[in-house]
């Protein structure tokens, strides 16, 4: 348990059934250049050995149980839990690299009118190994105007960001009856207190995991969401709205095309009915549910990315 003053900075870290991963996680926070931070666990009813690992780092970081009650509850409660000026997120499949810190702390403090900091990212899959390009192109390299924010998702992860306490807690945090799409939410809420900064340095190695099922267990906020977007900001987030379902609609099509690859014909199905709820009109997505019940034979005949595997 830290004592003394406050630090300048408070690592929030939920996490639930991370074995596997959180001690990397918490590794790469007690690597940093910059020193001056507390690190926060939350351990969102975990049923496996999480907390036996958080232990073993002892008073360098403090563990918070919680019920669970899903990330959004979980990085919410951290925050309470915490006392820095300054909030950094870190998911516990991500990490951090050495000067994540230290540059988004001095950005902030460079800047006092902005809310929050953020940067770019290093994309890996659950191995470790670079995979695809980062998410933030040339067209979204910069920090997000709230026109901006309400045409498209804008790609800012929240294992990269920083912000101040103060917009954080007059934002009202993340949303917890949204679940899945709280970070979208949450972004566009944190802009409403002040401006953004954008880092285009590589600070983050962020892991890209397995789709399936994540996309279809992550469902039930998105309606919330979009009633609220459209209540909140009105025909200004028609392209932001539609955007958002494009993105549903492309994730968990890729997922089903996955799981086919893989001979999981009932998760595939899964997947293409979700698509169908978001798109009624996805052709694809029927002519892929009959493929789900043909023969595998038929199934590599007929061709296609399913066949070739994903």
């Amino acid at each position: 348990m830290r004592s003394g003053p406050a630090p300048r900075a408070s690592v929030i870290i939920p996490v639930y059934n991370g074995v596997a991963t959180i001690a990397r996680a918490i590794e790469s926070v007690l690597e940093q250049t910059f020193t001056d931070f507390e690190i926060v666990c939350i351990d969102d009813g975990s049923t496996d050995r999480t907390r036996a690992v958080i232990e073993q780092f002892g008073e360098r970081v403090r563990i918070v149980e919680q019920p669970n009650s899903g990330q959004a509850a979980a990085r919410n409660n951290g925050v309470r839990q915490s006392s820095g000026e300054f909030i950094a997120l870190l998911d516990a499949d991500d990490e951090w690299l050495p000067r994540r810190l230290e540059l988004t702390v001095a950005a902030l403090i460079a800047d006092p009118d902005a809310a929050l900091v953020y940067s770019d990212m290093i994309v890996v899959n659950e191995a470790g190994e670079e995979v695809r390009r980062s998410p933030i192109h040339p067209d979204t390299a910069h920090a997000p105007s709230m026109d901006e924010m309400l045409t498209r998702i804008w790609p800012i992860i929240p294992s990269t960001v920083l912000m101040r306490r103060t917009a954080f807690d007059r934002s009202g945090g993340f949303g917890e009856h949204l679940s899945g799409p709280e970070d979208i939410h949450f972004s566009l809420i944190m802009r409403e207190q002040g401006h953004f900064i954008y880092l285009p340095e590589r600070l983050v190695r962020f892991t890209f995991g397995q789709l399936y099922p994540k996309v279809l267990n992550r469902h039930g906020g998105h309606g919330a969401m979009i009633e609220e977007i459209r209540a909140r900001y009105g025909a200004r987030a028609d392209r932001l709205v539609a955007d958002f379902i494009q993105h549903r609609v492309r994730m968990i099509a890729n997922a089903g095309v996955i799981e086919m690859s893989r001979g999981n014909m009932a998760g595939a199905r899964q997947c293409f009915m979700r698509v169908l709820s978001y798109d009624p009109r996805h052709v694809k997505s029927y002519m892929r549910i009959v493929r789900t019940f043909l023969p595998a034979s038929v199934r590599r005949a007929l061709g296609g990315k399913a066949a070739r595997g994903a």
